[in-house]
């Protein structure tokens, strides 16, 4: 940075002097920096000299053409899997979503899921940074021939702050931060990596979720949801796992304790509940994402708090440890005979709910047991507490109930005592806003542009895949009933109005990201 610095004085005190000589039209900082950049790639890279792009006057150097039987994702409307690390022009981080570079850097985060980001990359609008953009959906001039980026791309771009963030330059957080932040009007070096893309995020979460539940006990379809125009109108709670109210084809609840995955509501695709579910009996299979689409390295690797703490463990073995750590405090939890004599939750005014919130490679992003804690993260920051579920609440109006959605329609059919697993598409979770991750920061940039373009996609997306009017979830505006975009939990959402430090003690939930969540009911 400081050589740059001292580059672009040096440019401009030879212009102040032409200029006390003979006076020549003004120079823009924009000419000045390009001008700038120009001579360092000649001085420092001159083999990338042909490969400027006139679209963000940016260079580029192709480290790793990728797979090249994959679809190009140039000019698509797609969503994006990519890694990025981008550094000042003397190799200074300031920021990476590598977990080796933020050891390397000494800020590594045990909160911190160390994955690809997953952003929506448009010819209308766009959530990556402008020069990345640029750099995947236009075709590239590689010294004087085209080139498309695809699965598997490797590049280097050389980005003027024009296609950066101008003035604000660019500061890591939530464990993605490096040693240095980038000041504002200074060139990046921006390494990246392409591992994938989807067209429809809904339709592939969807599938995500249904294969987790098929690999992990098997779906109930008897109970799938159906898009019938009769059922729309209203959202019907399955009684069959309650005491209150059994209708005659509702009699035989235990059927819902087969190990496989059930709908706690009819007409809510892809919410499902495991009622049979014990840490004692039950053993999840977190591989299944590796025969999914998306790819990145030692993704079978639990990159967790733990990783700083214990070395370099298998997911395999931290859920071994979780669940012997579940059985020891809470038990196996009730099952056969005794569920029939268990209260129901649906009875009571509150409840109290210890959970482990997991993604669906196993990842614990959250959890209020401390014993989980303790072998995820290392430590336990801030002692755990039940978490007080108001029963009423989620039975009159789920959408205020406090919590994420899934958590308002799946836990008042369960029973004092009992284990269960909740697994969830992102609609009934965190939505396409999903939620930040361990950070102090200072939300004073206004967001609200990205905000809105986020929540259009995943309308469009979500309107394409279930329907206009299935649920009555996806057709009532911004603000619509059951909206999934402002829920979290608890509540994170700020919409850049005002200047507010807020911290968080939980990791980041990306866009579209299906969810898992282990359950113990108590008193």
């Amino acid at each position: 940075m400081r050589i740059f610095t001292k580059f672009i004085t040096l440019c401009i005190l030879l212009g102040v002097a032409a200029a006390s000589c003979v006076k020549e039209p003004e120079v823009s900082f924009e000419d000045i920096e390009q001008r700038s950049l120009k001579a360092w790639i000649e001085k420092h890279h001159p083999e990338l000299i042909n490969n400027y792009q006139e679209d963000g006057g940016y260079y580029v150097e192709v480290l790793d053409e990728g797979c090249l039987d994959s679809l190009p994702i140039t000019g698509k409307d797609v969503w994006l899997w990519y890694d990025f690390t981008g550094r000042d022009l003397d190799g200074n981080v300031c920021e990476s979503r590598n977990d080796s570079t933020a050891y390397q850097q000494g800020t590594f985060n045990v909160h911190t899921r160390y994955i690809p980001a997953y952003r929506f990359s448009g010819a209308e609008a766009h959530t990556l940074m402008e020069g990345s953009y640029l750099a995947t959906f236009n075709e590239l001039n590689i010294g004087g021939e085209k080139f498309s980026v695809r699965y598997g791309t490797k590049l280097r771009l050389y980005l003027p702050s024009s296609v950066i963030d101008g003035s604000n330059g660019i500061e890591g957080d939530g464990g993605y931060e490096g040693q240095f932040s980038l000041d504002g009007n200074v060139p990046m070096i921006l390494d990246m990596t392409i591992y994938g893309h989807v067209n429809n995020p809904v339709a592939y979460e969807g599938n995500h979720v249904d294969s987790f539940a098929n690999i992990n006990g098997g779906l109930c379809s008897e109970h799938k949801a159906k898009i019938d125009k009769a059922e729309t109108s209203s959202l019907r709670r399955h009684l069959a796992t309650r005491n209150d109210e059994q209708t005659e084809e509702d009699t035989k609840y235990l059927e819902f304790f087969d190990g496989r995955w059930h709908q706690p509501i009819d007409t809510l695709a892809q919410l499902y509940v495991n009622y049979n579910y014990s840490p004692a009996r039950n053993k999840f299979d977190f591989n299944a994402i590796g025969k999914d689409t998306l790819m990145y390295p030692d993704q079978s690797i639990y990159r967790a708090g733990s990783f700083s703490v214990y070395g370099t463990q298998t997911m395999d073995e931290i859920d071994r440890r979780i669940n012997d750590a579940l059985v020891e405090r809470f038990g196996d939890g009730i099952s056969g005979d005794k569920l029939a004599e268990a209260d129901s939750v649906s009875k009571k005014g509150a409840v109290n709910v210890w959970y482990v919130g997991r993604f669906l490679d196993g990842f614990v992003f959250n959890t209020n047991i401390d014993e989980v804690k303790q072998i995820v993260f290392g430590k336990v920051e801030e002692k755990g507490t039940p978490l007080e579920f108001d029963v009423k609440k989620a039975l009159d109006t789920p959408e205020d109930a406090g919590t994420i959605l899934a958590w308002a329609y799946a836990i008042p059919t369960l029973r004092i005592g009992q284990w269960a697993t909740i697994l969830t598409v992102s609609t009934y979770a965190y939505g396409i806003a999903g939620k930040v991750g361990t950070h102090t920061s200072d939300t004073t940039s206004d967001t609200s542009y990205y905000d809105y373009m986020n929540y259009m996609n995943y309308m469009n997306y979500m309107n394409s895949y279930y329907g206009y009017g299935y649920g009555s979830m996806y057709n009532n505006g911004y603000y619509g009933y059951a909206n999934p975009y402002y829920y979290g939990f608890p509540g994170t959402y700020d919409d850049g109005s005002e200047s507010t430090t807020v911290t968080y003690t939980s990791s980041e939930v990306p866009a579209y990201t299906p969810l898992l969540f282990q359950i113990f009911i108590s008193k």
